[in-house]
Order: C-alpha cells, then sequence, then structure tokens
C-alpha cells in the first residue's frame, strides 16, 4: 500500500530538479505536498502540477535556496516521496563535468552507465531494517546491470535532437562524494577507468528508483571540464552556476518535451519483487518511535 495523500495529489510522472532548476517547467501548479516518509524529511516541499497535459511531481534535489550539499541530500525520503505520490517514471537534471574531449562544457549527455565513488550514503531501502508494527521489507539484491532506464532515456536524447542541441546520447558517469572537486591525479584516474563525465548526485537516485520499481534517467548538462584536461582553467561552482543559469531555458524546454513523450505506452522494468516494494511503501512515517531513519 502507499501512504494516502490529499486528493488529486497523484502523479505518474516525477523531475527531480538538479543545481539551477528549482521550478517545474512550463507547469500550471496545482498544490504543494509535504510528504511524511520512514526516513524522515525528503529535499523539500513536492510541487505538483501539469506540464504539456501530464501530472507532474518535482522536487528540488538541493532543497529550498540550493541548502543541501551532495552528502547530505536525503535520496531515500526523496524516492519514497515521489513513489508514495505515484510515481513510476523519474527523469532528473544534472551538473556534471566532462573528462573527455567528446564530452565538452555546455553540452548536453544522456548517460548509460554509472561508476560509484561515493561512501556513506543509504543507498538501499532493503538493509534488513524493520520498524514496529511493520511487516520486514527483507533483504533484497537489485540487478543493476542498466541503471538508467532506456525508454526514458530515448525520450531524452530525442528531446535534445528535436531542439538540434550539442549532445551525447550515451556516456559513463562517476559519481563523487563532493562537496568538493576533484585532484587532477583523481580526474585522470577516472578517465582511465572509463568514466566520461563526473557526478556529485547521480547515486544513489537511479537505484533507489529500480529498488521501487520507478523508471529513471537523467539529463546532464556539462559545464565543465573538471580539473581542465583541454586546457581550460580547472572548475569552479561560480563557472558551473554561471553556465547552469544561461542553460535553464534549455534544460527547462527539453524536460517539458521529454514529459510530453511519456505516453500511456511507457512501462518501467520494475525489476524488483512487487511484495517487497508494497512492504517498503507501508512503512510508517519516521516520527513513530521505532522507524528506521
Amino acid at each position: 500500500m502507499e501512504q494516502t495523500q490529499p486528493d488529486g495529489s497523484r502523479a505518474r510522472i516525477g523531475i527531480i530538479g538538479g543545481s539551477g532548476t528549482y521550478r517545474l517547467p512550463g507547469a500550471a501548479i496545482r498544490a504543494e505536498v509535504n510528504v511524511r516518509t520512514p526516513y524522515g524529511a525528503p529535499s523539500g516541499p513536492v510541487t505538483l502540477g501539469e506540464v504539456a497535459g501530464r501530472a507532474v511531481a518535482f522536487l528540488p534535489r538541493h532543497g529550498a535556496g540550493h541548502s543541501l550539499p551532495p552528502q547530505k541530500i536525503n535520496y531515500r525520503a526523496n524516492l519514497w516521496a515521489l513513489r508514495s505520490l505515484g510515481v513510476e517514471a523519474v527523469i532528473s537534471s544534472s551538473a556534471v563535468g566532462g573528462l573527455r574531449a567528446a564530452y565538452g562544457p555546455e553540452s548536453f549527455v544522456v548517460p548509460d552507465q554509472l561508476i560509484d565513488r561515493t561512501w556513506g550514503r543509504a543507498d538501499t531501502f532493503f538493509d534488513g531494517a524493520g520498524a514496529v508494527g511493520a511487516e520486514p521489507a527483507g533483504v533484497q539484491h537489485l540487478p543493476a546491470s542498466e541503471p538508467f532506464c532506456p525508454g526514458l532515456r530515448a525520450r531524452l536524447s530525442g528531446a535534445l535532437a528535436d531542439r538540434q542541441l550539442p549532445h551525447e546520447r550515451t556516456g559513463t558517469m562517476v559519481v563523487i562524494n563532493g562537496p568538493r572537486f576533484s585532484t587532477r591525479a583523481e580526474s585522470a584516474w577516472y578517465a582511465a577507468a572509463g568514466a566520461d563525465v563526473i557526478s556529485m548526485t547521480q547515486y544513489p537516485e537511479p537505484v533507489l528508483a529500480a529498488e521501487l520499481n520507478m523508471g529513471y534517467a537523467t539529463l546532464a548538462y556539462i559545464t565543465d571540464s573538471d580539473t581542465g584536461h583541454d586546457g581550460s582553467d580547472p572548475v569552479t561552482a561560480g563557472t558551473v552556476f554561471a553556465r547552469l543559469k544561461n542553460a535553464q531555458p534549455d534544460i527547462l524546454a527539453v524536460l517539458e518535451a521529454t514529459v510530453a513523450a511519456i505516453g500511456d505506452d511507457y512501462v518501467p522494468s520494475r525489476p524488483m519483487d512487487p511484495t517487497a516494494v508494497n512492504r517498503i511503501m507501508a512503512l510508517p512515517p519516521a516520527q513513530q518511535t521505532g522507524v528506521p531513519r
């Protein structure tokens, strides 16, 4: 069972806005919902609206005013909150650095693979913990060979192509803990390991979405060349936010077009046992005694 929400607060499509993306694209806003989860508070209220004629739930990953650093984001609460509202397809936006010449600044990539180099993040709903009065969800092992949904990725790539925006249809993303940027040695190591772009937030979102049988894909905008492998200056936060500000019209337009392309024929892969997912969604909010956080 899923948490009961007020009437009209259901959406099949969710958007997680990355750095610089703090509002729904082209939306008619209906409501804001404060979702209580078994894992504590999400990054903020979930905005419910209509985009391209479809009901959408929007959540800014970093909270209001970019108040949450990457390693402090409550990823489990965010994904659980979206699923509780009926979301089956999650699109995220993300700022990334490019590690190779083909992945240059001020272009886009729709990643198909990731390398996790984070630490200390709660990255599974199935950690063996239980809640008082709730049926144990049990330990589950997620198949993760394809961490990003091919169907949603195709729709993102199509929206980018329709707008003739420079982009790569595939790419391997390495995810670091942050909030600091890489050293030159680290950047070279990631590239040698096969990474094309680098992020601080794209793990564990995809696997948590998959554990709740939601499809997930990300629209990644390349803001920089990390430590300057192409002769450019090493990345700074100022560079990232300045380029993201300029790119917002394109980012919002691509997100809106992608939402429009997610029709009734879209079905997520659902790799997890539905019974196990239902047990996670039936957990009571964290304010109750004995509930894991």
